[in-house]
C-alpha cells in the first residue's frame, strides 16, 4: 500500500501527467504532455518576427509574414495574414490584368471616364467620350464645337445634307438654303435664279430646280450676264438633214437636262415657267450658207437676247416680243431683224425671204444659227450644215 501511494505521488511530479483516484483512492494516471506541446507551440514565436500564431500570424515559419506585416502585391503570399486577394490591391473587385491600376480603385474596367488625361475604364483610350477628345476621328471634338461627336458626317466642318431632319454642320440649323439649296433633289431651288440670289458665291455647275413640282438637275451659268442662267434647251446638231425627232413638238426631248454633248429640251410650259428676266440663246456652227448663197465653211458663235414678255414655243410661232432679238442683255442693241417666217418657232432673229439669221426651232425638227447682220448661217435641214444651238433663261 505505501508503495503504491509513493508511486502515485512520484507520477504526479511528472509535467503532462495527471493522476486521477479512483472510487476506492486508487490513482489512475492520464497523459497531457501532447495538448500542452500543442499548446505551447501556437504561442511560442517560431519565425521570430514578434507574433505568434495566437497573435495572428498565418505562417510561423516565414518571418515575413504575419498579421498586419507590409503586403508585397501580386506574389501569391498573403504576407498581412488579413486573407485579402494578394491580385486586387485596391479593392475594386479587378484583379492586375484586367485591372490597369491596381493602386487606384476609382480606376477599372467599370469605372465611368472623366477628363482628365487618365484611362479611367482600363480600355486603352484616355478621355474618350469627353468634351477634350475628338471620338469620331472627323477632327472636331464637343469643345471644338462638335454637336455629336459619336457621328464623323456632323461636326462644324461637314457640308450641310438636304434630309429633313439632320443639322450636319453643328450651326443650330437643318437644311438652310445657303447650304444646301439645289444641291440634292430633296431641296431644289425653284431656278438658277433663285439659287444665285441664295448662293450668290455658287460656281456654274448642276443644281437640282423643281419645275411644276418635279426636280430636274440642269446646268447653271452662274457667272455671265450677272449669274443665274438656266440651260432649258440645248440642239446638238445629229449629222443628218431630219433634225432631233420631237424638237418642236412641245415635249421635253430626250432624258438628261446635264450632258451638253446631247439634244434636251425641257416642255415649253416648263421653259416659259422658269423666264422671269431674259431669254438667251447661244448659236454656233462651222459650214453654212454663204452671203453669196454657196455653202463652206464658217464660223458661227452668236449669242441673242429676249424679252421675258416673249412666250416659247417651239412646235408653232412664238408670240408676244419673240419676234424682237437683241444683241446685249440690256436689250438695247436691237438686231433689226422682226419678221420671221411663219415656220419660224421659238426664238428667231429673221427677215423672212430675206435674212434668217437665228432660230431656236424651225418647222421640220431644227434649229438654224447665223451671223448677225448678214446672210451667213447654219441650217440643219441642209447637208453638211451643222449648227448647234443653246436656250437659257434667267
Amino acid at each position: 500500500m505505501r508503495i503504491s501511494v509513493l508511486l502515485t505521488a512520484l507520477l504526479a511530479c511528472q509535467p503532462g501527467t495527471v493522476v486521477k483516484a479512483d472510487e476506492t483512492g486508487n490513482g489512475e494516471t492520464t497523459d497531457t504532455s501532447a495538448d500542452d506541446s500543442a499548446a505551447n507551440d501556437r504561442h511560442t514565436d517560431d519565425d521570430g518576427d514578434g507574433m505568434t500564431e495566437a497573435d495572428g500570424d498565418c505562417d510561423d515559419t516565414d518571418a515575413s509574414v504575419y498579421a498586419g506585416a507590409d503586403e508585397v502585391w501580386h506574389d501569391g503570399i498573403d504576407q498581412a495574414c488579413d486573407g485579402g486577394d494578394d491580385d486586387d490591391q485596391d479593392g475594386d473587385g479587378y484583379a492586375l490584368g484586367a485591372d490597369c491600376d491596381d493602386t487606384d480603385a476609382t480606376i477599372n474596367p467599370d469605372a465611368t471616364e472623366v477628363q482628365d488625361g487618365i484611362d479611367n475604364n482600363c480600355d486603352g483610350a484616355t478621355d474618350e467620350g469627353t468634351d477634350a477628345v475628338d471620338d469620331d476621328g472627323d477632327g472636331y471634338a464637343e469643345a471644338d464645337g462638335d454637336c455629336d461627336d459619336a457621328d464623323a458626317n456632323r461636326s462644324p466642318g461637314a457640308r450641310e445634307v438636304c434630309d429633313g431632319a439632320i443639322d450636319e454642320d453643328c450651326d443650330g440649323e437643318v437644311d438652310e438654303d445657303l447650304a444646301v439649296l439645289g444641291t440634292d433633289p430633296a431641296c431644289p431651288a425653284a431656278s438658277c435664279l433663285e439659287l444665285r440670289s441664295f448662293r450668290p458665291g455658287a460656281p456654274d455647275g448642276n443644281y437640282w430646280i423643281a419645275v411644276g413640282g418635279v426636280a430636274y438637275e440642269v446646268v447653271c451659268d452662274m457667272t455671265r450676264d450677272t449669274g443665274g442662267w438656266t440651260l432649258v434647251a440645248n440642239f446638238v446638231w445629229p449629222g443628218n438633214p431630219g433634225g432631233v425627232a420631237g424638237w418642236t413638238s412641245g415635249g421635253a426631248v430626250g432624258s438628261g437636262t446635264t450632258d451638253r454633248t446631247l439634244s434636251f429640251k425641257l416642255d415649253d410650259s416648263e421653259i416659259n415657267a422658269l423666264v422671269s428676266v431674259r431669254y438667251r440663246a447661244r448659236g454656233r456652227a462651222s459650214w453654212c450658207t454663204l452671203e453669196d448663197r454657196s455653202t463652206g465653211a464658217c464660223t458661227v458663235d452668236t449669242t441673242l437676247y429676249w424679252d421675258s414678255a416673249c412666250v416659247y414655243s417651239s412646235g408653232t410661232t412664238s408670240s408676244g416680243a419673240c419676234t424682237a432679238a437683241y444683241q446685249t442683255y440690256d436689250l438695247d442693241a436691237w438686231t433689226e431683224l422682226s419678221n420671221p417666217c411663219a415656220w419660224h418657232y421659238g426664238l428667231t432673229s429673221a427677215d423672212c425671204g430675206v435674212t434668217s439669221e437665228f432660230g431656236t426651232s424651225h418647222d421640220g425638227d431644227h434649229v438654224f444659227a447665223g451671223i448677225v447682220g448678214t446672210y451667213i448661217h447654219g441650217y440643219d435641214g441642209r447637208p453638211d450644215e451643222d449648227p448647234s444651238v443653246e436656250v437659257w433663261v434667267r
